[in-house]
């Protein structure tokens, strides 16, 4: 029972992410939050709006153009609402806009109408909110994630007033649970803050393993170890006077892995009494390990005096 609830909640997390890139991507540069109940009169000059953009090819190095081409189309979404051709055309322009300029560089010539937007009673809420998105995602990635989702049918959908649930459902049906969490990653992927958050992991990882080279030198053990894992962890307890049993309470789970905790943050303690250093030093090897080991390993004064028992 708790592996299906569980199961549930693993689904309805993708679903809601699913929802969120899908319904402010398929319209990435400016659906409208609700679909308009009546064309609404607002002054706009039907003649600068092409009758088929899906169809018309624009001229992408001309930014001037693809600017006007971009609010013409906001316009017109404004004034007959969203269906299954504008989504179309919005999509189509997406992809051809995408060619030449990154999704910052949309962003700013959307920017750049916001005046006459706003004199055209354009709902600047979602023009800030596509503005937002678009500033916030990778354009390549993104290009990728609306590779893989069926517009033609979403669009259909959309226009039959279907809900988010039903069209979401529609489209994960048939993925299997490997593809749904490709399709997740690929999403989380496209924002900047997370493949941000992900390279400076990594950076951060290979700059500890390095400086564990150094301070497994100075306790006289095997630089390379740190770069074997389990041995690794063995190698810092014998360091630190403690013994590499302890590991084995990652087979007991949860209260193992509790008690595991525990014995982690003992060996900060430990490791920097095998240093001969104090109590505050030992909590900074806990509450901040890359610049208290970065301290440990560039002092030349600091020696490892390890323990008599």
């Amino acid at each position: 029972m708790i592996k299906i609830n569980t199961k549930e909640n693993l689904k309805r997390k993708i679903e809601s992410i699913l929802i969120k890139i899908i319904f402010t991507t398929a319209v990435i540069l400016f659906i409208s939050a609700n679909k308009a109940n009546a064309v609404v009169s607002s002054g706009i000059d039907e003649k600068k709006v092409p009758n088929n953009i899906s169809n018309y090819t624009i001229d992408v190095e001309n930014e001037e153009e693809a600017s006007d081409t971009i609010k013409d189309l906001i316009l017109t979404i404004k004034s007959e609402g969203m269906d299954k051709s504008l989504l179309s055309q919005t999509l189509n322009l997406y992809n051809q806009l995408t060619v030449q300029y990154t999704n910052n560089e949309i962003a700013d010539m959307i920017e750049q109408n916001k005046k006459e937007l706003e004199e055209n009673n354009v709902q600047m809420d979602n023009v800030d909110s596509v503005i937002t998105l678009l500033k916030s995602v990778d354009t390549t990635q993104l290009r990728k994630i609306l590779g893989q989702v069926d517009i033609e049918r979403i669009a259909t959908k959309v226009e039959n007033g279907e809900n988010a649930a039903s069209i979401l459902k529609d489209i994960t049906g048939n993925m299997t649970a490997t593809e749904k969490v490709n399709f997740v990653m690929e999403i989380l992927l496209s924002a900047y803050v997370v493949k941000i958050i992900i390279i400076l992991s990594i950076i951060l990882f290979i700059y500890r393993t390095l400086l564990r080279c150094v301070i497994y030198k100075k306790a006289h053990k095997r630089a390379w170890a740190p770069f074997v894992p389990i041995y690794r962890n063995i190698v810092m307890l014998k360091i630190c006077g403690m013994s590499p049993w302890w590991l084995l309470l990652l087979l007991v789970p949860v209260v193992g892995w509790v008690l595991l905790f525990v014995v982690s943050v003992a060996s900060k303690f430990m490791l920097a009494e095998s240093f001969g250093k104090g109590t505050f030093f030992a909590f900074g090897l806990w509450l901040l390990a890359p610049i208290f080991e970065t301290m440990l390993v560039f002092s030349k004064e600091t020696k490892y005096i390890g323990f008599k028992n």
